[in-house]
């Protein structure tokens, strides 16, 4: 009998982390979701779920029912395909639609470890995986290299779940972590100012504000640099921005109900621009020169500042997030706000807050 059970494990400082415990043809396995919640829901006596866990938990029962069906369709037989199929074939079609390097750099490692050009997605299980990380780490390669690598085989393989070729991806088979079968990333510290230091930011008086407009603008909306550059003047209409991203090769549309810091902020380069040659032009940040000059200029306005952190046009967009979540905007939302492909690639921030509250806890005095 196949099941899939959402389930809460303990850890440190972050509270529950959810998991899927996986049965399926006498095979057991747990799929971490890196989603995390601050009580185990599980639980009878926790049957009303908190306001900032809503967003984590209902992401997880949502992939715990994809999951369930696929695995009653791979365990009622209808996953045929994955004993005749090939997988190199079927990746060779997937990386041409994707057209980037990367997944021609992976496959030619992986034609190299495999020895032939032929390889049925059911030869590829987490024990041919774990070989192919033993061999990828002794080929004097980064880290960072290796994890891109597995993640373009990774992205392949979710696809051919996807199309229902394979009932599930062996990747989730290996452990991660610290000690697990996928090396670590190296975690990079997320920088972005507090409310006090944004305050100090803005009062650093300057002959030309533009690129510290540009910076503020990045804080109060989370746009990125590339998206901050390209904005246009009628792509703000009725106190909202519009702006389109390319992923993959579909373009997707977001629409951003601006702040009214953001809306007087724009008044003041509209007033800037007329004043000076970029008068009439359709960019809003036409003014600001070179990605270079942004970021020279943003680090010096920093250090005026007394701000003693990297701070680039980037933590702008971190500086958003962080504000957002602690003053009550839920993550789904600014997950929404921010363009995020997944609420999962928000978590980070979530996390960052989850930190924020605990150092206050501690500085609390006894009584």
């Amino acid at each position: 009998m196949a099941s899939v059970t959402l389930r809460a494990k303990q850890i440190d400082k972050k509270g529950f982390s959810l998991y899927l415990d996986i049965y399926n043809e006498g095979n057991r396995y747990k799929e971490y979701l890196k989603l995390y919640v601050t009580k185990d829901y599980t639980k009878p006596e926790n049957k009303n779920i908190l306001k900032q866990d809503k967003d984590s938990w209902e992401l997880a029962d949502a992939i715990r029912s994809k999951r369930l069906l696929l695995v009653k369709e791979s365990a009622a037989g209808f996953i045929p395909k994955q004993n005749k199929q090939d997988f190199i074939s079927y990746y060779r079609k997937q990386a041409a639609i994707k057209s980037h390097s990367t997944y021609h750099d992976a496959l030619q490692h992986f034609l190299r470890f495999n020895n032939k050009d032929t390889l049925s997605f059911k030869q590829l299980d987490e024990h041919f995986l774990k070989e192919f990380i033993d061999y990828l780490q002794n080929q004097q390669l980064s880290t960072t290299s290796v994890r891109l690598y597995l993640s373009r085989i990774n992205i392949i393989l979710n696809l051919a779940v996807a199309d229902k070729i394979i009932a599930a991806n062996p990747f989730n088979y290996l452990k991660r972590g610290k000690g697990g079968d996928i090396p670590s990333k190296k975690q990079k510290k997320i920088e972005y100012l507090t409310l006090e230091e944004l305050r100090r930011f803005q009062a650093v008086s300057l002959k030309r504000s533009d690129i510290k407009d540009l910076f503020l603008f990045s804080c109060f909306t989370g746009l990125r640099e590339s998206d901050l550059l390209k904005l246009k003047w009628n792509d703000i209409k009725d106190g909202k921005l519009t702006y389109s991203q390319k992923k993959q090769k579909d373009s997707i549309t977001y629409y951003f109900p601006l702040s009214k810091q953001a809306l007087a902020l724009l008044e003041t380069i509209k007033l800037f621009q007329e004043g000076t040659r970029y008068r009439g032009n359709e960019l809003v940040f036409a003014h600001v020169g070179s990605k270079g000059n942004i970021a020279v200029c943003i680090k010096k306005i920093a250090g005026l500042a007394n701000i003693d952190k990297n701070v680039h046009i980037h933590v702008g967009r971190h500086t958003f997030a962080t504000m957002a979540l602690t003053h009550g905007v839920s993550l789904y939302t600014v997950s929404k706000l921010l363009g995020h492909s997944s609420i999962a690639v928000t978590q980070i921030y979530a996390e960052i807050i989850d930190e924020i509250k605990q150092k206050a806890s501690e500085l609390m005095p006894m009584l």
